[in-house]
């Protein structure tokens, strides 16, 4: 299967807005967790039917829904029925080989993200899709599995502080992506360490795996970006957006974000030309080892030219060769051909071809 893209059969003639869950199934059955919470309180629950999930809040308080596996197609149907998600949305919701990007509509907006973490144990890129809902007092987060990519939103929202229990459901969002981009920029720094330490192995040493390791790094770094990238996007829609649903507060907000986006995405270009440079100069190590060998090779051949003329006159069938009757014929024979190798030796030498 393709590392940048997913197979499309299951869904090949299907309409638009057609329901089909396309990817890993992660976990056996879906689960949902409800978090209500305002100012003075906040209170979890796991939810084992939609009905439990109340139609009207209190005034002040929002809701959080966050569901586990993307397998039960049904559910998610009826969650988007419930709070008006157009089925476009819900049909990019279950493909997670969907790109990032944002959605939205009269009811709400939808963010279409992915979580991004670099494992050095196996040395690759794994992920998983995440989309977030955002409405008038709700969030809905969708994941492909039980996961704890938001447990220090949670803990925040726990302990009372900062803005989280008093500030709207955009903020509750905004939390939620920054949380998913500070880990971009933390598996982006462990990705980094990795090819920084290539470094010396690459300008020193011409081994095959050094030329494997090279080629994983850069697809690593290659399926990071393809992820990243968009968010630029994103939060440029964002920031020039009047949506009711994101409250002027928090544009401010917003703009530290989008400025943690680009330094991502500026340290993923830097990494991207660090394996370019790391190929070419293992390709141009590859060269000068090559024209090493090939000069010592030139040497030695120029060397045995002459010795070889040297040789054939000697070794000619002719039985009336003057020097064949002197008694010192063959010593002399190798003292020239010493004194010429050696002149050749010396000549190279002065022209730094040795």
């Amino acid at each position: 299967m393709a590392k940048f893209l997913r197979s499309r059969k299951q869904s090949e003639g299907a309409p638009p807005g057609s329901l089909i869950f396309m990817g890993n199934r992660k976990m056996e059955t879906s689960e949902v967790k409800l978090t209500l919470y305002n100012k003075e309180k906040i209170s979890e629950m796991q939810v084992t039917d939609l009905s439990e999930i109340p139609e009207k809040l209190p005034e002040g308080t929002k809701m959080w829904i966050n569901v586990y596996g993307l397998q039960d197609i049904e559910l998610i149907e009826r969650l988007g029925k419930r709070f008006d998600i157009p089925s476009l949305e819900l049909e990019d919701i279950l493909n997670t080989d969907q790109r990032p990007k944002l959605a939205e509509n009269e009811k709400n907006l939808t963010v279409f993200l992915k979580v991004l973490e670099y494992r050095p144990a196996i040395k690759r890129v794994a992920g998983d899709q995440i989309s977030i809902v955002i409405g008038d007092n709700y969030v809905i987060t969708f994941q492909e599995a039980l996961a704890k990519y938001f447990d220090p939103v949670r803990k925040r929202m726990h302990s009372g502080k900062g803005r989280l229990r008093q500030a709207g459901p955009d903020y509750l969002a905004y939390a939620l992506i920054d949380t998913l981009v500070d880990s971009y920029i933390l598996n982006i720094e462990t990705l980094g360490n990795s090819i920084e330490s290539l470094e010396e192995e690459v300008l020193h040493e011409i081994k095959k795996e050094t030329l494997q390791e090279i080629y994983r790094m850069k697809t690593n770094v290659r399926l990071i970006s393809k992820n990243i990238r968009p968010l630029k996007e994103i939060m440029i829609f964002l920031l020039k957006n009047n949506s009711k649903i994101i409250h002027p507060k928090t544009i401010n907000f917003l703009r530290d974000l989008q400025d943690l986006i680009a330094q991502a995405i500026d340290a993923i270009d830097i990494y991207y030309n660090m394996t370019n440079d790391y190929l070419n100069i293992y390709h141009a190590n590859v060269g000068n080892r090559t024209n090493d060998v090939m000069k010592v090779l030139t040497i030695y051949a120029s060397i045995f030219i002459p010795l070889t003329f040297i040789a054939g006159v000697y070794g000619t069938n002719f039985k009336y060769i003057p020097e064949l009757d002197f008694k010192y014929s063959y010593p002399i024979m190798w003292g020239v051909m010493i004194i010429v190798a050696a002149a050749m030796l010396i000549f190279f030498r002065r022209k730094d071809w040795l």
